[in-house]
This record gives structure tokens, sequence and C-alpha cells, in this order.
């Protein structure tokens, strides 16, 4: 097992940009020098994460989150922070292939055995189509205009008899509770049987690319229960699953958008007429989990749901949720009451493909979709409409608002300063914004003339050394320790970033005190002068903590790590006094 060097992290830290990873992830936009946008660590509907390219750092100034790009990573995905800097590295095209053997947490060995399985009858399935028996299963796939290249790709198959895939298995070593616990069998009155026979076999993967479930299709079109999906098992949630992520995220960043469909066969099927950025949600259903893997292939979606009615609530409760994400939506829009898979069959490849090229602003359907809703044949029902459309007005931008507030006058026949007062009335409703501001300036008690001076330390290695030479404490520990970790920093560097401190391995305390110490704007550049003032300052403070001897000693030694090591004694030394005093006053 080999360990990542720090070299190594600071180089993949500093040839990433911090704005283009958080991007990948939320939308932001520029404001001054830096980026915003609606933090993903609260419930935040307001932009209120600032994103700095400069300093290569974010932070949120209602929940306090903040860090570099390692800490976003870690915190969004959930991960350690040696495969968050595994990641950023393939964000930063470095190669890191010999370290991603690093174990970083113990291996589950029932998951693996449980991915064993479903990976053999993935194979299993695929082999029996293209076998003499599989011919019934590979015509029916064939019918629907699927290729052999696209058959393969998606890794379709098909399973005839009701103990065939168990009796597979089974000869391969699965006993019997590792099928049933994926889902492959379950146990009845005749025994343990096959979950999926006489169907043709979809595999679902996750992000990775692994299969963890299954959609089969009825062979037999009279079968009353056309599709039947896999339960949830350790391997599957539905709802922390989107169909084909794993292919689609990289063609979709490419193109600059992602297409969000219903089903497993309408991903399909826009793969087939050139359109591989597609995902699924198996269903109608959109949880925070899957809003999140579609926000990483891409913030800008396309929704090519149904053509029925289902398919336009679909669409419409599902982009008002990505919208509220801050994700910019536009529709294919479907009339036609057929599914994506059938509107290619029926309407040919470039009827769709049109309707993909000119897919409409998510403000279009929602005003087809409030008149489809309320009808326009009387004052009651066009103001049910005007309502409906001023409610989702109220979060565009001025020009999107002035554009359908005059269509909306069009179509409803209210006069145009009307509405746009109505809307102006609900947008400038007094909000009770619920924000703390958990990182303020007091919160670590540090005073100011110990914060001047690690604001200088930060700025200037000269900096530094005065204060080693000169003072070498400060009166709050967490200050003093900073000071070190700033000196040890300028042993090899000449410059510090605060990206790369965010990097060290020190307690989470330490690097919010940091981050908040780089946005003090009170000192902007390196003084000399303001630095010996306020060391002259701390040193009034220190007269009584009986520090002076080992500050003589430091000024004597010449390397630099003689100096730290008797830096920790001391600090040692006065710890120990600061309690012993308040001891003393609390007798």
């Amino acid at each position: 097992m080999r360990r990542l060097p720090e070299s190594l992290i600071n180089d993949i830290r500093s040839k990433t940009d911090v704005v283009d990873v958080v991007s990948r992830y939320i939308s932001l936009s520029k404001k001054g020098k830096n980026y915003v946008g609606v933090c993903p660590f609260h419930d935040d509907h307001d932009p209120s994460m600032s994103v700095s390219p400069d300093r290569q750092i974010y932070k949120c100034f209602v929940c306090g989150a903040g860090g570099n790009v390692f800490t976003f990573i870690q915190d969004y995905e959930k991960v350690n922070f040696i495969d968050a800097v595994l990641k950023t590295a393939t964000y930063a095209n470095i190669d890191v292939s010999e370290y991603e053997s690093i174990e970083t947490k113990p291996v589950d060995e029932e998951k693996e055995k449980l991915l064993e399985a479903m990976d053999e009858a993935q194979k299993f399935t695929s082999f029996q189509l293209f076998t003499k028996e599989g011919q019934r299963g590979l015509s029916a796939i064939r019918e629907r205009g699927y290729d052999d290249a696209l058959i393969k790709e998606f890794g379709i198959g098909v399973v005839y008899d009701n103990f065939q895939l168990t009796k597979f298995l089974k000869a391969k070593g699965f006993d019997d509770e590792t099928l049933i616990a994926c889902d492959l069998a379950r146990l009845n009155d005749r025994g343990v049987m096959d979950v999926f026979y006489d169907r043709i076999m979809f595999p679902i993967h996750n992000r990775y690319g692994q299969v963890i479930a299954f959609s089969a299709r009825a062979l037999d079109n009279n079968n009353s229960v056309k599709y039947i999906n896999s339960s949830e098992t350790k391997l599957y949630v539905k709802g922390k699953t989107v169909y084909n992520f794993h292919r689609a995220k990289d063609v979709a960043r490419k193109q600059g958008f992602i297409i969000l469909s219903e089903g497993v066969t309408d991903t399909i099927a826009f793969t087939k007429i050139g359109f591989p950025n597609v995902a699924s949600l198996l269903g109608v259903a959109c949880t925070p989990d899957q809003i999140r893997l579609i926000k990483e292939c891409s913030h800008n979606i396309v929704l090519a749901f149904d053509g029925d009615r289902a398919g336009l609530e679909a669409t419409y409760q599902i982009g008002t949720k990505l919208r509220n994400e801050q994700c910019n939506i536009t529709v294919w829009y479907n009339d036609s009451g057929l599914d994506p898979d059938e509107a290619v069959r029926k309407n040919g490849k470039d009827a769709v493909r049109r309707g993909i090229d000119d897919r409409i602003h998510w403000l279009d359907f929602l005003m087809s979709y409030a008149i489809g809703q309320y009808g326009l044949d009387s004052f009651e029902k066009r103001k049910h409409v005007v309502e409906f459309m001023l409610k989702h007005l109220g979060q565009e931008d001025e020009l999107e608002q002035s554009y359908y507030l005059k269509k909306l006058a069009d179509k409803t026949g209210f006069e145009y300063s009307v509405l746009s007062q109505q809307l102006v009335h609900k947008t400038d409703q007094p909000e009770i914004v619920q924000r703390t501001i958990v990182e303020n300036m007091n919160q670590f008690n540090i005073s100011i003339p110990e914060r001047s001076i690690l604001k200088y330390m930060m700025l200037s290695k000269e900096a530094a050394y005065i204060y080693r030479d000169q003072l070498g404490f400060l009166i709050s520990d967490l200050a003093t320790d900073f000071a070190l970790i700033l000196l040890d920093q300028y042993r090899n560097q000449q410059e510090i970033a605060i990206a790369d401190i965010l990097s060290l391995d020190v307690n989470d305390k330490l690097k919010k005190f940091a981050i908040e110490l780089e946005e003090d704007e009170l000192i902007d550049r390196y003084n000399k002068e303001g630095l010996y003032q306020n060391i002259e300052l701390v040193k009034k403070r220190l007269v009584t903590m009986n520090v002076n001897a080992y500050r003589n000693q430091i000024r004597e030694q010449v390397t630099i790590d003689d100096q730290i090591e008797l830096f920790e004694q001391a600090i040692k030394t006065m710890r120990t006094n600061k309690k012993e005093n308040m001891n003393g006053e609390k007798d």
C-alpha cells in the first residue's frame, strides 16, 4: 500500500481551480472578483457561499462551511481526505493510478460478494441473448431498433426459465442467502426461485459502473406486468440512483447539458439517435441525492418525459425541484402522448432530434402547463394562470420577468402594468431571514494585535521570522499554534497559500480560524512598522507568563528545527501557567 506524498497532494491542489471543481456540483455566478452560489451544506435559497479564485477557497457566510477544493469534495460527497484528493486529481488530469489501491476504509466483504453475484448475473443474461435459445429475446430487442453495438453498450440480456439464473449462480458458488440479499432470488412455497424470468434484462449500474440492480421487461406483450425492477437492497437504493450516470457524466460535461428522462428504454432511445448525454430517474420521483448526481453531470438540464398527462406533471414537479436548486431547465416539449422510445420508433429519429435541438424555455413550458391546468375561458381561470406564473417569475432575472409578463398579458388579457405591480408586490414582501453568522470576528476570542501579527506572517516570510526572533508566543493557544504552522510552512517555501494550509493534517478549529483570518480585510499588505507595534502590545501581555527564559534560549538556536522544538516547550509552560492562574482566580 503506497502513501500519498505531501508534495503530490500540494501539486494536485495547486493545479486544480476551486471554481472549476465547485461549479461541477453547484451553479456559480461571478460577483466582483469572486463567485457566489447556493450553499449545498444547509437549506439555502439565496446565494450565501463565496468562492475565491485568488485564494482558492470557499466560504459560506451563513452556516460557516469553508475550506479548499479537497474540503469541498469531502463534505459534498461524504468521503475521506484521501478519496477527495484522488478525485480532485482526476479533475486536474493528474495520473494517480498507482495510489488508487490505497485502502482508505475497510472492505465490506458482504457488499463485494453481492456485487460479484450481480456482475455474474449480468454476464450470464448477456451471453444468453446471443445463444440459440436466446433468439426470441434478441429478435424482440432488434424490433426496437437496437443494433448489436447498442445491446452490448448497455449490457442488455435475457433470461427464460424461472430457475435458470439461480442454477447458474449456484453453480458459480453463490449461496441462497447471497442471491436473496441482492434480490436475484426469493423464497416461496416452491423453494428459492428467480425474481426475473421470461424477461429482457436491463442492468442498472452505480456511479462507478458496477451492476447493482435490474429493470426487466416481459417478453410476452400480453403479460399484464410489463416491467419489474429490483427491490431495494444493500447495493441498490432507487432514490440514490440515476440510471446511466456513469456513462453520461463525462459526455454531458463536454456537451454542456444532460437530458433527463423517466425510464431505461427512454435513455437507450436518446443514445440511439445521437444523445449519449442522457440519464433517467427510473420513475417520476426525484430525490435530493438524485439531484446532486444530476448536477455533477451538468447544471443545464433538458427534461424529456412522456407526452401524456402524467409526463407533463412529472416535468413540472421535477423541473420545479431542479430550478429551486439553481439548475437551468429547458424542456423537450412532447405533446404526442408517446414516451421517448415510442416517439423515436413512430415519428422517426429526426423529429425527436429536432425536439431536443428546439427545446423550449422552462417558463414557456410553465405557461403552457398553467393554461392546460386552469384554462382561459373565465376571469377566475385567467387569474389562476397569472397567480401560478407570478409565483415562478419571482426567482427569475428582470429581463425574463419583463419578457414573460408581456406574454402573460397577451395570453390572459390583463394589463402589463397591473401584472408588473403584482409581481413587485410579491417579490418585495418582507422576509424573515434567519441567518446566523457562525464565524464572526470574535468567535475565537483572539485579540486584534494577535490577529494582526498572524495576518502579517501570512503575507510575508520576513514577518514570520521577525515574530520568531522578537516574540515567539501569542496569548491565545489557538493563535500560537497557528503561528507555529506558518513557521513550519516557511521552512520549505517562500510564500504561503491559505489553500495549502487547509490541506494539512490540522484540526477543524484551526482550519476555520485560518479561513476567517484570510478573509479579514483589516490588513491587506505587509507593514514592518505595524508588525513591530503589534509585537510590543503582545509583549506587555506576556510579561507575567514566565516565558522570557525560553525566548532567550530560542534566540541562541541556529536552526529553525531547534527553535520550533523550544517553541513547543515554551507553549506547554505558558499553558500550564495560564491554567494555574485561572485556578487561583477561582479559589
